[in-house]
């Protein structure tokens, strides 16, 4: 009879070792998944949860959690954190290229129409626009006539130039939002650029129901305080958001500048993996300030560096986590904690091949509002900035084209773009 307790005694320890080293498998699988833009995500919620309403909820509690293995990401945002200057003291190092205010590698022309400005290229950084273009869906285009067998015998015989892939050439027009337009019912997307607002402090709460749940679910069941433990990465997300860095807001305009200011054609150069053409037009005093300095960091050395303890202490979460549930976590939690770390890192797989990270973005806004606005070529209009009254508040025309081939799509690109050469 004494030797069940010794026998029973053994055989949890030999369950919490063989946890122990499956959660340590685990967060090694875990780890490759996670890229650092989860940490864009968690260092910009002005960004990326400016957009969430009950379509995008069940999404984000489903595939948003950050309560896994992120010590392999944490270390690479730390890292470039190191490597741009950030460490070294206010005011001190570039925020362009960190996870803070991260960029793209592609590059745009300004096609200058004038003699006044000389065309130049540069990359496009962080620009809002070439993000929400690149979301915009294709929709299905009609098939040859080669392939319809209702076509007429006369175009079967039509030579027609063979169906390689779908291209969309978009045009997008940036001006100064008048003040009728203003009072108009055209679409806003708004975006803030201090303080989140309540829909985005909910839509961290969202992206942590899961925890929450079972949070709740051991605490009524099992009544103790490890159930806290899963409530650690929403305290986290929440201070993140509380004191996120501030952003650089729009740039007002004066409408006397804006109205003798001479329109450029800038031209976007989308890798041809991307199967895109983009070609920004309007005023360079509204068009050049999404290329450079909209939504950069306003520097704050205390925001900033909380910010990074925060990346800091989610790099720790899992392997403090995996410490405990081997040594001190009861056997039925240890089965909650490591299902749950199973759950977050098939999540972390899912979002890494999905454009899920950023269904309730302000991208994500942007096309929605572009898709609602108008159907087919037409041309859609919204207006973009933190409000109506914003001094910046910008006004964009989107006139999209499909062609079904990529040369069809240069061809039509440099027509637009030669259509200012008698100018």
């Amino acid at each position: 009879m004494s030797s069940q307790p010794a026998t029973s005694t053994a055989d949890s320890v030999i369950e919490s070792n063989v946890f122990g080293g499956f959660g340590a498998v685990l967060g090694y699988i875990g780890a490759e998944a996670a890229t650092p833009a989860v940490f864009e995500r968690l260092l910009w919620p002005q960004r990326f949860l400016s957009g969430f309403d009950i379509a995008s909820a069940p999404w984000l509690a489903i595939l948003m959690p950050m309560g896994g293995p992120l010590h392999k990401a944490a270390l690479q945002c730390l890292d470039t954190a190191f490597t741009y200057g950030l460490f070294k003291g206010p005011q001190q190092g570039h925020m362009l290229g960190t996870s803070f205010f991260s960029q793209k590698s592609w590059t745009y022309t300004m096609h200058a129409n004038d003699g006044a400005i000389e065309s130049h290229t540069e990359p496009v950084r962080n620009s809002l626009w070439t993000g929400a273009l690149s979301q915009m869906a294709i929709p299905v285009l009609e098939t040859s006539p080669l392939r319809n067998s209702d076509a007429s015998a006369e175009k079967r015989m039509t030579p027609v130039a063979p169906f390689r892939a779908k291209v969309a050439v978009s045009h997008l027009t940036l001006t100064s939002a008048t003040l009728p337009e203003r009072q108009s019912k055209m679409p806003l997307v708004s975006e803030a650029v201090d303080t989140p607002s309540l829909r985005i402090i909910l839509g961290l709460f969202t992206t942590e129901a899961t925890a929450i749940c079972l949070s709740i679910a051991l605490a009524l069941s099992r009544r103790t305080l490890w159930s806290l433990f899963f409530l650690a990465p929403l305290f986290l997300r929440l201070l993140s958001a509380l004191f996120s860095v501030h952003r650089e807001p729009l740039v007002p305009h004066d409408s006397t500048v804006i109205k003798d200011e001479r329109w450029q054609d800038f031209e976007i150069h989308c890798p041809s993996s991307e199967g895109s053409f983009m070609l920004i037009t309007g005023p360079p005093s509204v068009v050049l300030q999404f290329f450079r300095h909209y939504g950069h960091p306003v520097r704050n050395r205390f925001r900033e560096l909380l910010q990074l303890c925060i990346v800091v202490m989610y790099g720790c979460y899992f392997p403090i986590g995996l410490l405990c549930s081997v040594c001190w976590m009861p056997i039925d939690i240890q089965y909650a904690w490591l299902s749950y770390q199973i759950y977050v890192v098939l999540s972390m797989h899912l979002i890494r091949y999905t454009h899920s990270g950023s269904w309730a973005s302000t991208q994500a806004r942007i096309v929605q509002a572009f898709t609602t606005t108008s159907n087919g070529n037409d041309e859609r209009s919204i207006l973009f900035g933190q409000n109506r009254e914003d001094a910046g508040l910008v006004k964009a025309t989107l006139k999209i084209m499909y062609k079904n081939r990529y040369g069809e799509g240069k061809e039509c690109m440099e027509q637009l773009l030669s259509r200012n050469a008698k100018v």
